[in-house]
């Protein structure tokens, strides 16, 4: 197919909101409205255009962000229906930086929920244009004045209703266009077509000089000076347009795609920067349709038969199927055999794609999320451009992994590595100090969906503790301590007399070593042997099995045996004197201490403060964001908050986040560390019995 439109014809729209708002069904129903789709999917019966997955069709809810596009009023309609759930917001993330627009639906029934918070302030953040689209009026329960207000509260005057239902619940029969109204008002509105009119017209007239003093002067501004002005105004920022929506009576759906093709951005409506690199003010992309092609990876799948796929936005530009692509991260170039647009899970082969489409290309594993890609004249471009990386929240749920069966240990490590690769807010890493595998995810049941995948895909089976606490042990003060190890079992012996001094570095030194023998008491080629040692005790820990940092110790005195020394002998004694300086040397336990933010409903905030307090958090700051939340900042031990995504949904029925980052070590306090240590040393008096 070669392309036959231009970047002012489309319309890039991600579908996003929170779980359970309708999206998908919204997706499948404009499908079928344009002619997309033959018949209408459906989520439930596992038919939908969208959910591919087959985890999203054992689930019935979205976990990626699936591509469709359809044709409507001659503009092409590029649609990415995202997931609605916190716990997969990273794929919603993704959708959000390919496109110019974002249908936010908002369940009449539900109202305004924590992801729907979330995604309307990203979308702000990236300069895009808003809808609002208000799903289930048909349920029951429903008042469209009350869940108005409440828009209107949390996100500011610039929501206003495009178009107001006849009815509501099961007496909704229709929608009325506040701004082109019937000569004849049915009854059953619960806002007047009037009022309406009125509030939208005044924020629109309000993003323009000449339409605002003309306004005022009494003048009525014509429909399609409106409808101009709505787009500006949009694309300012000033307009939030309310659309009223009823999927299963198919109310509001064609004014909404409507509106879309009128009013909606084109990809020259956003502005998108790029800079050659991290130390260089950005510059603004022009769109154009013809030259050097600027495009960004933005998703990533690892399909079983298609192998790597990855999903281009392009910025600026042309794509051909047989372009040669470079990865401007990299520099490594692939020559395309075919480029695809992207029905759910099916794929149609295009001869060439222009500035604003979003397209897939196959097999280029060097391609990962975010990385800006060109054709190969731009590597030898003095200063190529780089798009900015997109934002992911940080994954902050951790379990700690092993495979079921030891034959998948030399597996478990690729299959993590690409579902990683596909998923932003998936990571692994192999702890250093605990030896563990840890994997972290939003959520637990983000690192349920996770496993499920691992085992469906690679046929690899985990099982999944909570992490252990990385902590780290050290001294207060200063000691010195003597071991002799002496061993006579017939034949060569075991001689080796060592004595030893410790004392405390300053946090971060790690350890020093300080040969101070003097008179070749122990002789200078069983020194090494002695810090070495001393270094394997320290990495085994002595009082709690945890790494040892910020130690000096210094070798002084000792003795040794012309015929029974040895090295061994000497890293034995070594490592029994040096347990007993430490324990001499007010041993210390280290904890890792986190800053957290808390974002949570105002009417939570004392729940949750005062939560933390009992974690022996301590709070540093508060702030207050739009629509009464509260953000609480506190510093507090990693160990307590291990379980706290869990524990935090629970608190706010599901309407709190948070984040947190590594600050650095602090001492533990002495009635915890007793209780770590007399574990410690129970577990070891049982590996011994054994």
């Amino acid at each position: 197919m070669t392309t036959t439109y231009h970047i002012t014809d489309i319309r890039n729209i991600a579908l996003a909101g929170h779980g359970a708002s309708g999206k998908t069904t919204l997706a499948d129903a404009l499908m079928h409205l344009t002619g997309a789709s033959e018949r209408r999917g459906s989520v439930d019966d596992g038919t939908s255009v969208s959910d591919v997955d087959e985890e999203e069709k054992r689930r019935h809810y979205t976990i990626d962000c699936h591509l469709l596009h359809m044709e409507w009023r001659d503009k092409q309609i590029h649609l990415i229906d995202s997931p609605g759930y916190p716990d997969f917001i990273g794929n919603a993330f993704s959708a959000l930086a390919a496109v110019e627009n974002v249908i936010l639906a908002v369940s009449a029934p539900s109202g305004i929920e924590i992801n729907t918070r979330r995604l309307f302030q990203e979308a702000t953040k990236l300069g895009l244009g808003r809808i609002i689209a208000l799903t289930k009026l048909d349920a029951e329960n429903v008042d469209f004045l009350k869940t108005l207000e409440a828009l209107r509260t949390t996100f500011g005057p610039r929501c206003v209703p495009l178009n107001v239902p006849v009815g509501q619940g099961s007496k909704l029969t229709g929608v009325i266009n506040v701004l082109d109204p019937p000569a004849e008002i049915p009854d059953g509105c619960p806002l007047s077509p009037a009022d309406a009119s009125r509030m939208v017209v005044e924020q629109i007239v309000e993003t323009d000089d000449d339409l605002m003093a003309r306004y005022l002067e009494g003048e009525q501004i014509g429909l399609e000076e409106l409808r101009v002005a709505a787009n500006h105004a949009i694309a300012s920022g000033l307009l939030v347009p309310i659309l009223c929506v009823s999927v299963k009576k198919d109310v509001g759906l064609r004014e909404l795609i409507d509106f879309v093709a009128e009013c909606g951005l084109d990809p020259s409506e956003v502005h998108r920067h790029a800079s050659a690199d991290s130390e260089t003010d950005p510059v603004e992309i022009t769109p154009a349709e013809d030259g050097e092609l600027i495009a960004q990876v933005f998703k990533t799948t690892n399909d079983l038969f298609m192998g790597k796929l990855s999903y281009i936005r392009i910025h600026s530009g042309r794509l051909s199927s047989d372009s040669t692509l470079v990865n401007l991260r990299t520099g490594k170039t692939n020559r395309l055999a075919h480029l695809y647009r992207l029905q759910g899970k099916s794929q149609e082969e295009i001869r060439e794609a222009i500035a604003g489409d979003i397209v897939a290309v196959a097999k280029f594993d060097d391609l990962h999320v975010s990385d800006t890609v060109s054709t190969a004249s731009a590597q030898n471009s003095k200063k190529p451009m780089f798009l900015r990386a997109i934002h992911f929240p940080t994954p902050m749920v951790p379990r700690a992994v092993e495979p079921k069966t030891r034959e998948d240990e030399p597996r478990i490590s690729a299959g993590l590595a690409k579902i990683a690769d596909e998923d932003p807010t998936f990571t692994f890493r192999r702890d250093n100090q605990t030896h563990e595998l840890v994997i972290s995810g939003m959520s637990e049941l983000h690192l349920d969906v996770i496993q499920h995948r691992l085992k469906n895909r690679y046929k690899l089976d985990m099982n999944t503790h909570i992490p252990n606490v990385p902590y780290l042990e050290t001294i207060l003060g200063e000691s010195e301590a003597h071991h002799r190890h002496k061993k006579q079992t017939g034949g060569r012996g075991q001689f080796a007399d060592v004595q030893l001094r410790v004392r405390p570095l300053p946090r971060g030194q790690k350890f020093n070593f300080v040969d101070a023998i003097k008179g070749g008491v122990i002789p200078g080629q069983y020194i090494p042997a002695v810090e070495k040692g001393v270094r394997e005790q320290i990495e085994k820990g002595v009082i709690s099995g945890n790494q040892v940092v910020d130690v000096e110790v210094e070798v002084f005195f000792g003795g040794y045996h012309a015929v029974d020394s040895s090295e061994q002998a000497f890293k034995t004694a070594s490592a029994a004197a040096f347990r007993k300086a430490f324990l001499a040397a007010k041993p210390v336990l280290l904890e890792p201490i986190v800053t957290i933010e808390v974002t949570v409903p105002g009417e939570k905030f004392g729940d949750v403060s005062g939560d933390l307090a009992t974690r022996r958090g301590h709070i540093t700051g508060m702030d207050s964001l739009p629509g009464n939340i509260q953000v609480i900042k506190a510093r507090i031990p990693l160990s307590e908050v291990l379980r706290y995504a869990t524990d935090l949904k629970s608190m706010t029925a599901g309407q709190g986040s948070f984040t947190m980052d590594f600050e650095g070590y602090e001492p533990v306090p002495p009635n915890i560390q007793q209780a770590i240590v007399d574990k410690y040393t129970k577990s070891r008096a049982g590996i011994e019995e054994d």
